[in-house]
């Protein structure tokens, strides 16, 4: 009995130990799994710092790229650059809010020149731009088959698919919106969205400051602009004055030198000269004084009932006579309604809009005069077969001192700005169609 309790105590001694021996394997292999563990999560962890740095420094190198210059293209052009190397992307534009829309600031790549190209207006109502403007928030547009905004079918017939549009915001206020496009459906991945409206919030200053330059440079253009002009003005001004003063002087002096030995041919025809002249100079110093009192807002208009057929048949005429160079024409129908006008100023757009075409007509050429009823507005066109006006200065010649550019006639420029703001003043617009003047008046305005 006493060998087999010595055995059965060895046995369980032996027992004992195996299962301590084995508890501590286990717990060994568990200490090692989890040191494996967590070495594997400080790897991860690394990567993803190291990733996260990368990113924090892309995009800190991209806000600075949009802010390494005032000049617009050159400041797009950089943080594009770096955009591509953070982000890559197909097309990527920034628009700015410019009151009910938005307004396109810069794109590039797919059809930058052709799409959207800078400077296009895009309603903001009804579009996608509208949760992003008024919401303040990211949208992705993971494909735009599925559902279509009206402005995504022409980025559509490209083939681009997919876009994230993300606010641009200075504290509550949404100042624009850089949205990234790509060409494959459902193309961004949730932390690259993410990564767009990090840097949406970041470059948003960056993008104000850049508009704010451009705004600052548009109006010293303009400044300059005007300042060109002014001065030109007064060039044209002092000439137009000093060679119809010339003629009245030297018409006048020799009248009083020579009178007794002058025949009376003669007289009448010195004097027709200052007859002339002076109307000539009446007319440039009204036209001076009616712009002054325009701009100031002090210009007054005699309403009245107004056949402005007859003012057409009396303007026609009237620009025939002391002319022969140019043939006048009017087409007139039986009836025309009267309108609500002022006489005088209707009278002198007409005239203006005549004499405007006869000056730029060529020797043997025609000038026409057509009035018709047109949607119920009353129509006026006057038509030239002189040179045309170019696209770029078909706007220019209807403001202050406007001139037409290289084939521009004498002149103090005021003539058709004074016709346009009589036929606004008449609720009506003037317009040009390559070589022809439009005037047209709505019923309201010349009842």
């Amino acid at each position: 009995p006493a060998e087999i309790d010595s055995i059965v105590l060895r046995g369980l001694i032996v027992l004992a130990l195996g299962g301590i021996v084995g508890r501590l394997v286990d717990l060994e292999r568990g200490q090692a799994r989890a040191a494996g563990e967590r070495a594997a999560e400080a790897e991860r962890l690394r990567d993803e710092l190291g990733r996260r740095i990368d990113v924090h420094e892309a995009t800190s190198r991209a806000v600075r790229a949009l802010s390494s210059s005032l000049d617009l293209d050159v400041a797009f052009a950089a943080f594009v650059q770096e955009l591509r190397g953070l982000l890559p992307f197909d097309r990527a534009a920034i628009l700015l809010v410019e009151g009910s829309g938005a307004l396109v600031m810069a794109t590039a790549g797919v059809a930058e020149e052709q799409l959207l190209e800078p400077g296009t207006f895009i309603p903001v109502a009804g579009s996608v731009l509208e949760p992003v403007i008024r919401g303040g928030r990211t949208v992705y547009r993971e494909d735009f088959s599925v559902e279509l905004y009206p402005e995504e079918a022409s980025l559509l017939e490209l083939g681009v698919r997919s876009r994230v549009l993300v606010p641009l915001q200075l504290g509550p206020r949404t100042i624009g919106v850089l949205a990234v496009l790509r060409t494959e459906p459902a193309a961004f991945r949730s932390e690259e969205v993410e990564l767009v409206t990090v840097l949406g919030r970041l470059v948003a200053t960056a993008v104000q400051n850049l508009r704010t330059h451009e705004t600052e440079r548009a109006s010293a253009d303009e400044l300059r602009r005007l300042s060109s002009l002014r001065a030109d003005f007064v060039s044209l001004v002092s000439h137009e004055l000093r060679s119809p003063m010339a003629a009245v002087i030297g018409s006048a002096r020799t009248l009083q030198q020579r009178w007794r030995e002058l025949r009376p041919d003669q007289r009448e025809a010195f004097l027709a000269v200052i007859a002339d002249e002076t109307t000539r100079l009446s007319r440039l110093v009204g036209d001076v004084l009616d712009t002054s009192r325009i701009e100031s807002g002090t210009f007054g208009y005699a309403f009245s009932e107004v056949d402005l057929a007859e003012i057409v048949r009396d303007s026609a005429a009237a620009a025939e006579i002391g002319q022969d160079e140019v043939r006048l024409s009017h087409v007139l129908p039986t009836t025309l309604p009267r309108v609500r006008g002022d006489a005088e100023r209707l009278r002198q757009l007409i005239d203006n809009l005549i004499s405007n075409a006869v000056k730029y007509s060529y020797s043997g050429a025609e000038v026409s005069v057509h009035a018709q009823v047109d949607d119920g507005h009353v129509l006026v066109r006057v038509q030239d077969t002189g040179p045309g006006i170019a696209l770029e200065h078909q706007l220019q010649i209807f403001e202050k001192f406007g001139r037409a550019g290289g084939g521009a006639k004498p002149g103090t420029g005021l003539g058709l700005f004074l016709a346009r703001s009589f036929a606004e003043a008449h609720g009506g617009s003037l317009t040009v169609e390559s070589r022809r003047m439009r005037a047209r008046h709505s019923r309201c305005g010349c009842r």
